[in-house]
């Protein structure tokens, strides 16, 4: 994402043609550029600061999820050894809010980014179990989903795409130590009704 607003471009064009005195187009988009440089300071730092203040309080509400929502959860699952872990994240979130990010390269700053997919990715604990694919016997029990979001939903995977990683289960007790996993693709419908709701809640197209 380039810190100059696209219209600034149509301005040094303007400016360009209509200096006068000047030998060639070179030589006027250049005093157009130096004309407009102290603008373009301003936009670039004040782009920088909101982008600072926005960071800082993404990490400030990331910090009180955790202290409050995840800590408890974590407390009653696996006890306060585990949650105090989840305090010292907190701690560390509000600590990188205080630190100033860098600068952009401006070097970076003509270059066009399109993003084609975005994905989530958490662990999960007391999730319903998903049929396994190739064992009707078996079933996984989820530890870890992975949701990918695609921007073209022709694509070989659909526009979303899960990926359900966990324990292999029969009957109710662990079949072995390592871990499985099993995709799901193409209509929600199709998939478990409570993956199918998860899917949804992370999705990007979605209205909030």
């Amino acid at each position: 994402m380039t810190d100059r607003p696209a219209a600034l471009d149509g301005l040094l064009d303007h400016i360009a043609a209509n200096i006068p005195d000047l030998p060639d187009e070179e030589a006027a988009t250049a005093k157009a550029r130096a004309a407009i440089a102290p603008l373009e300071k301003q936009i670039r730092a004040a782009k920088a600061q909101e982008r600072a203040e926005l960071r800082e309080g993404a990490l400030k509400i990331g910090a009180h999820y955790l202290r409050t929502t995840v800590f408890k959860a974590v407390y009653d699952d696996m006890g306060q050894k585990a949650a105090e872990g989840v305090q010292r994240a907190a701690a560390e979130l509000l600590g990188m809010a205080s630190l100033m990010p860098p600068e952009p390269d401006p070097a970076l700053a003509d270059i066009d980014r399109i993003p084609v997919s975005r994905s989530v990715r958490y662990v999960v604990r007391r999730a319903p179990e998903v049929p396994d694919e190739f064992n009707p016997d078996r079933t996984i029990a989820p530890t870890e989903i992975t949701f990918t979001y695609h921007v073209d939903p022709g694509g070989l995977l659909g526009r979303v795409h899960a990926y359900v990683k966990g324990w292999w289960m029969h009957e109710g007790a662990r079949v072995h130590s390592e871990a499985v996993g099993r995709h799901f693709t193409g209509d929600l419908a199709e998939w478990p009704e409570w993956l199918a709701a998860e899917a949804r809640l992370h999705d990007p197209e979605q209205p909030s």
